[in-house]
């Protein structure tokens, strides 16, 4: 089921979390150029969306009983929830540490869109990440599952 072209993709997804991170700056910083990973995003949006698609076409050409696909629908369901969790709690932090959102006065982040220089991370991390393959995951383990008879 694992391919080269799926690892080349899952590695180039890590890099572009990593490089997301790396060039966001930490609410304790001052940051008057801008956002400079607003030219990232194309990247991590490409890597994403090839990394996607590859999993997609490797899970759904897999054969695997009904009830191994049941146990990877619960599974990747489970993890769906638990990094929608784990996401919530990061923002949140976040959001504290900005000092509130963008409509509060006394926020770093005052005026600025939500995407901005202190709040990329907010949209790409490894727990965006572990979603968007829970959420791909479930979907096709859930229509493999019901579709076997056996």
């Amino acid at each position: 089921m694992l391919s080269r072209q799926l690892i080349i993709y899952f590695l180039l997804c890590l890099v572009s979390i990593v490089m997301v991170k790396e060039f966001t700056f930490r609410p304790t910083f001052f940051s008057g150029n801008g956002n400079p990973v607003i030219l990232l995003f194309p990247f991590v949006f490409l890597t994403f969306l090839l990394f996607g698609i590859e999993w997609c076409l490797r899970l759904k050409r897999a054969a695997f009983q009904k009830q191994t696909w049941g146990a990877i629908f619960f599974i990747s369901f489970a993890l769906l929830i638990i990094s929608t969790i784990f996401e919530f709690f990061f923002a949140k932090e976040l959001l504290e540490q900005l000092g509130g959102p963008p409509t509060n006065i006394d926020s770093r982040i005052y005026r600025f869109p939500w995407l901005n220089q202190y709040t990329n991370t907010l949209y790409v991390n490894l727990y965006t990440f572990i979603l968007f393959v829970s959420v791909l995951t479930s979907v096709i383990s859930f229509f493999q599952w019901r579709k076997r008879k056996i």
